[in-house]
């Protein structure tokens, strides 16, 4: 669908576009502006491959909160554009001597191309690139968003279908502190035909500032979620983790509990995927990991081509992505 199309009216789509905060800072043509050069770059990303596209740029790293997939995999994006990337560690910074956050997100931009940043404050990746002139590129904030998830989440999507259009998307869990599902369910509703059930428990609803017009919930007791996807019949399941560390401390889980296993397998249609951002923890039962439709780690695979494009984009080596 989106490999054919013209690419010289989008010329100028990224000129003057600094920073990817959040999925609102993306238009329909340019997500599919994303999808086309992520799979273009997909089989230039190897392993050892090392395209010269990135060449002597420089990506900072800072991450105020704990990432395995994210931090990796933009490091391993950036070095196999032909860049290189230095990781700020918050433990044994300044910051332990009393410096902001702000004075040092203003020294790192001394040392780099473009940022990319993950803070548990929702906001706060949106304050810092307001005090700095290089690309800043948002890993997470809180409980707000995760746009380069949210692009990847939908390549893997993309990959499967053919199309980001009239889909069924079933997003399960605890949704209200999860910032993948926010970003995923504004980034699918710029696309028509789409709707998104938001399945979760009484007290875990979607914000309503990601909610859209394709976007409707159904607060349930998830001891009957097996029965409601049944009836839903969706393309795709996207697993959410509850989100603890967000959550008030006196906080009673055990009435979220959740699963997707294998009798949930055998009530989904045949042709349907199972996804999760990652990391699970008891959500998604590893009994259901040899059924081909749960792509969760080939979804995660799907990260490296995406911030590949993502990072070459923001970096302004859109006529290098063109030529591929």
């Amino acid at each position: 669908m989106f490999l054919n199309f013209n690419t010289a009216k989008y010329a100028s789509m990224w000129n003057g576009k600094k920073d990817l905060l959040g999925m609102n800072d993306l238009s329909k043509e340019e997500i599919e502006g994303v999808i086309r050069y992520s799979s273009a770059l997909e089989p230039l990303s190897g392993k050892g491959s090392k395209l010269g596209i990135c060449r002597g740029e420089i990506l900072i790293s800072a991450f105020f909160e704990p990432s395995t997939r994210t931090v990796t995999s933009f490091a391993a994006a950036m070095h196999t554009l032909g860049g290189d990337v230095q990781t700020f560690l918050e433990s044994g910074s300044s910051i332990e001597k009393g410096e902001t956050k702000e004075d040092t997100i203003r020294t790192l931009e001394q040392y780099g191309d473009a940022l990319v940043i993950r803070d548990s404050d929702p906001g706060s990746v949106a304050r810092y690139a307001s005090l700095v002139k290089v690309p800043v590129i948002n890993a997470g904030d809180g409980i707000n968003e995760h746009p380069t998830q949210a692009l990847y989440d939908m390549y893997t999507i993309w990959k499967q279908f053919g199309r980001l259009t009239n889909l069924r998307i079933a997003v399960v869990g605890g949704l209200k502190y999860y910032r993948p599902s926010n970003s995923l369910v504004m980034g699918l509703g710029k696309f028509e035909g789409n709707k998104i059930f938001g399945i979760c428990p009484p007290g875990l609803s979607l914000s309503k500032q990601y909610s859209n017009g394709c976007y409707e919930e159904m607060q349930i007791n998830m001891t009957h979620l097996n029965e409601v996807l049944e009836k839903i019949k969706p393309d795709v399941v996207y697993v959410t983790r509850l989100k603890k560390e967000y959550m008030p401390p006196n906080e009673d889980t055990k009435n979220y509990f959740y699963v997707v296993d294998n009798k949930t397998m055998a009530v989904l249609p045949q042709n349907c995927i199972v996804m999760h951002a990652l990391p699970r923890v008891w959500e998604i039962n590893t009994e259901i990991d040899s059924d081909p439709r749960a792509i969760m780690f080939k979804q995660a695979r799907h990260s490296l081509q995406v911030r590949m494009a993502v990072l070459a984009l923001f970096l302004g080596h859109e006529d290098e992505l063109k030529k591929l």
